[in-house]
C-alpha cells in the first residue's frame, strides 16, 4: 500500500468517525440545551473556558511533540528510539498534569468569585481538575498513535469517549436536573471526568499492545531534552494563547452587562452564539479536521527527507480541496441558517447568527488546514504567535465593541480576526511551500454549482417556512446536496468536452 493510499484510507476512516461523533455530539448538545437552558449553556461555557486553559497547562504541547518526534524517528529509520521518546514524554506529561490538577483544585473558589463572578462554578471546576492527569497522559498516547499512523486506535478512543460521556450524562441528568442549573453543570462535569479516566485506560491498553513492534535500542540517548526543547516553545506560546482566549470569553458576559444587560441575559446571549451557532458552523468541518490532523506526520516525514516537490503538491491539493468543500458548506449554511436554528434549538436568534457567520466558513476551514501544514513543516511557533496576536487584538476589540453593539459585536470580532489569522498563516506557508490555487475549479465552478443548487431548492420549497418539521429540513438539505453534485458533474462533462475539442484542433 502506497503512502497516498494509506493517507486517504486513514483520513476516510477518521472522517467517518468524526462525522458520526460530531453528529451525536450535536444532538447531545441539543439535549443539554433543552435541559439547562440558554443561561446554563452560557455558564457551562464559562466553566469550560477555564478548564480549557487548565488542559493547555496539563498537556503543555506534548501531543504535537510526540507526533513530530515519533514520525521523524520513523522517517529517519530510527524506530528503536520510539519507546525512549514515549517514556520521557510520559514523565514530562505527569509533571505538568499533576501540577495543573493541584492548582485548579486549590484556586477554584478564587477563580469563580474574582474571574467568573459566579460561585456556582466552584464545584464544577474542582471536579474537572481531577480529570487533568488522565488528559495529560492521553495526549501523549494520542500523539503516538498519530505519529505511527495507527489512526484506528484514536478512532476507538473518540467513539468510546463519546459513548461513555453520553451514557453517564443522561443517567446523571435524570437524577439531578430538577435541582437547578448548578446541579446540571455538576452532572456534566462529573461525566467529563469519568469519561477521561475511561479513555485513558483504553488508550493504555491499546498502547501496551502496539508498542511490542518497537524494541529499545542498546545505546539510545535520553530524549527528555529533545522533548523539552520542542514542547516548551509550543507550551509557552500555548499558555499565552489559552490565557488570552480564557480572558476573551470571560469578558464577554461582563462587557455585555456593562452595555445594560442583566447577568442572566448576558450569559444567555453568549450561550446562543458560542454554544449554539458556532457548533453548527464547525460541524461540517469534521472531514477537514480528520485529514488535516494526518498532515502533520506526512509533512514531518517529507521535511526529514527534504522532499520539497512533494510538499508543494500536497499543500496545493489540500488547499484546493478544502476551498471547494468550504465554499459549498458556506452556501448551504447561509440558505438553511434560520431553519437550522429553529429545528435544532427552537431559536431564531441562533439561526440569525449562523447566517451572519456562514460567509467566513471558507476562511475558517482554510486557516485550520494551513495551521496543520505549518505545524508539520516546523512552523508551529510562528503559527502560535499569530494565534496569540489574534487573541490579544480580539480582547481589545471585544472590550470596545460589546457595550456598544451587544453580542453582535462578538460576531464582528470573529469575522475580522478569522480573516486576519488566515492572511498571516497563508502568507507564511506560501513563503515556505509555494502552493497554487486553481481559481476556476476551486472557486468559480463550485460557486456556480452552489448558486444553482440553492436557487433550485428555493424554487421547489418556496412555501416551506423556517418553522417546518425537521424531516422537511433534512429533505431540503439532501436535495440541495444532490443538486450540487449534479451541477458539478455537468460542469466536469462540459469542461472535458471543451478540452477534447481543443486537443482535436491542435
Amino acid at each position: 500500500m502506497t503512502n497516498r493510499q494509506r493517507f486517504f484510507i486513514n483520513g476516510f476512516l477518521l472522517s467517518i468517525v468524526a462525522i458520526s461523533i460530531r453528529s451525536v455530539t450535536l444532538g447531545f448538545n441539543v439535549y443539554i440545551v433543552d435541559n439547562i437552558g440558554e443561561e446554563g449553556v452560557g455558564l457551562f461555557t464559562l466553566v469550560m473556558t477555564v478548564y480549557g486553559f487548565a488542559i493547555t497547562f496539563a498537556t503543555s504541547g506534548i501531543s504535537l511533540t510526540v507526533t513530530k518526534l515519533v514520525s521523524a524517528a520513523i522517517g529517519e529509520g530510527k524506530s528503536t528510539d520510539v519507546l525512549r521518546i514515549m517514556k520521557n514524554s510520559i514523565f514530562y506529561s505527569l509533571l505538568f498534569s499533576v501540577l495543573s490538577c493541584l492548582v485548579l483544585f486549590t484556586f477554584a473558589p478564587q477563580i469563580s468569585s474574582r474571574i467568573l463572578s459566579d460561585l456556582r462554578c466552584v464545584r464544577p471546576l474542582r471536579i474537572l481538575s481531577l480529570s487533568l492527569v488522565p488528559i495529560g497522559l492521553s495526549a501523549v498516547l494520542t500523539g503516538y498513535f498519530v505519529g505511527v499512523k495507527r489512526v484506528a486506535k484514536n478512532a476507538v478512543l473518540q467513539v468510546a469517549g463519546q459513548i461513555f460521556k453520553i451514557v453517564i450524562t443522561v443517567g446523571l441528568f435524570t437524577r439531578f436536573n430538577s435541582f437547578g442549573v448548578e446541579a446540571s453543570i455538576i452532572a456534566l462535569t462529573v461525566s467529563i471526568c469519568v469519561t477521561e479516566f475511561a479513555v485513558l485506560f483504553i488508550a493504555l491498553f491499546e498502547y501496551v499492545i502496539d508498542k511490542r513492534r518497537y524494541k529499545n535500542g542498546t545505546a539510545v540517548p535520553s530524549y527528555l531534552k529533545a522533548v523539552c526543547n520542542m514542547a516548551f516553545p509550543i507550551a509557552l506560546s500555548t499558555y499565552i494563547r489559552s490565557m488570552l482566549l480564557t480572558l476573551e470569553h470571560v469578558i464577554i458576559p461582563k462587557r455585555l452587562t456593562d452595555g445594560g444587560l442583566s447577568h442572566s441575559d448576558a450569559l444567555a446571549r453568549y450561550g446562543v452564539l458560542h454554544g449554539m451557532a458556532l457548533p453548527m458552523l464547525l460541524y461540517p468541518m469534521s472531514p477537514i479536521s480528520s485529514f488535516s490532523g494526518l498532515l502533520v506526520p506526512e509533512f514531518s516525514e517529507s521535511v526529514a527527507q527534504n522532499n520539497k516537490q512533494r510538499n508543494s503538491k500536497i499543500a496545493s491539493e489540500t488547499i484546493n480541496t478544502t476551498l471547494k468543500y468550504a465554499l459549498s458548506v458556506s452556501a448551504f449554511m447561509t440558505l438553511f441558517a434560520e431553519e437550522l436554528g429553529y429545528v435544532m434549538y427552537s431559536s431564531y436568534e441562533a439561526g440569525r447568527y449562523i447566517a451572519v457567520l456562514a460567509p467566513i466558513i471558507p476562511i475558517m476551514y482554510l486557516d485550520h488546514v494551513t495551521d496543520s501544514i505549518l505545524k508539520g513543516i516546523g512552523e508551529h511557533v510562528y503559527s502560535m504567535w499569530v494565534n496569540i496576536s489574534d487573541s490579544l487584538i480580539s480582547v481589545v476589540l471585544l472590550w470596545v465593541l460589546l457595550p456598544k453593539m451587544g453580542i453582535f459585536g462578538y460576531a464582528v470580532v470573529i469575522i475580522v480576526m478569522e480573516g486576519y489569522n488566515f492572511i498571516l498563516s497563508a502568507g507564511r506557508l506560501y513563503s515556505k511551500i509555494p502552493f497554487r490555487i486553481d481559481v476556476i475549479n476551486s472557486i468559480i465552478l463550485p460557486l456556480i454549482s452552489c448558486v444553482a443548487a440553492v436557487e433550485l431548492s428555493s424554487l421547489l420549497f418556496l412555501n416551506q417556512g423556517a418553522s417546518a418539521h425537521g424531516s422537511v429540513l433534512l429533505v431540503k438539505i439532501v436535495f440541495s446536496a444532490c443538486a450540487f453534485i449534479f451541477f458539478t458533474e455537468i460542469q466536469k462533462l462540459l469542461i472535458s468536452k471543451l478540452m477534447k475539442k481543443k486537443s482535436a484542433k491542435h
